[in-house]
């Protein structure tokens, strides 16, 4: 089989009338993933996320060119009917003439600027042929079409995931550490409030009545005592809760 070398563009732009992201030029990317990435806009302003994950165009197909163009933006897709295997764990592929084209593996995607609009855009490299994908912000609306110009394939895709710091859940874990959960803070605060009363209790005993030895301990005479209370209490409990006073009778 021989095969025609094609660069694919799949232009998703961010310019819109209806967008938030209008006049936003973007001057610097850090990829943090292969669905998003850091953004540095020409104003000044920096680490602004772009987080394409919670598209609903998770696997994609779209005609076009006589053929169909799949495009799973996240996740390595198989192609359906692809006996020789060749459109596996794929982010672009064409179906065309019963013949599948790799465009580019999902995890080769790489995140650049476009430098038409300059917008964050995604690269794919594939077996037969290249794929570049920029994104399209849209508040309102939510679609995906494309047109074939000069046998370049370009897509937009419209999506608020497309706009900066909208979509930004994929990324918490690599630029934040994790929330902490109500056990972690119930026993950050047991353990502070232990040492509190434990220092807190010896450095008052020491100096302020002038204790020494076991004495600077808090409360000392109760937690010697607590071993017998906790054993009698468990006792109490193996007894069925019933006491065993003797009294003489008057």
């Amino acid at each position: 089989m021989t095969v025609s070398l094609l660069f694919v563009s799949l232009s998703l732009f961010i310019c819109h009338p209806r967008s938030s992201a209008t006049n936003i030029v973007i001057i610097g990317i850090t990829q943090t993933g292969p669905c998003s990435c850091n953004a540095e806009f020409k104003n000044g302003s920096h680490d602004h996320v772009y987080d394409i994950s919670s598209t609903p165009w998770k696997k994609f197909a779209f005609p076009m060119d006589n053929g169909v163009w799949y495009y799973s933006p996240c996740q390595a897709y198989d192609v359906p009917n692809d006996k020789d295997g060749n459109c596996t764990a794929v982010g672009v592929c064409l179906e065309k003439g019963g013949k599948f084209y790799n465009y580019g593996k999902a995890s080769s995607a790489t995140w650049g600027i476009s430098l038409n609009v300059s917008q964050p855009m995604i690269r794919y490299s594939g077996i037969d042929g290249n794929a570049t994908v920029t994104l399209y912000c849209d508040l309102k609306d939510e679609t995906f079409t494309g047109v074939v110009i000069n046998g370049s394939a370009r897509f937009t895709l419209s999506s608020k995931c497309s706009c900066p710091d909208l979509c930004t859940a994929a990324l918490a874990a690599p630029h934040s550490v994790s929330p902490l959960s109500g056990g972690s803070i119930v026993l950050i605060i047991f353990f502070s409030l232990v040492f509190v009363y434990v220092v807190g209790g010896l450095l008052f005993l020491r100096f302020s009545r002038g204790a020494t030895g076991l004495e600077m301990i808090p409360n000392y005479h109760f937690w010697i005592s607590l071993p017998g209370l906790i054993k009698d209490g468990v006792m109490f409990l193996l007894n069925g809760c019933a006491t065993h006073a003797n009294y003489e009778k008057i």
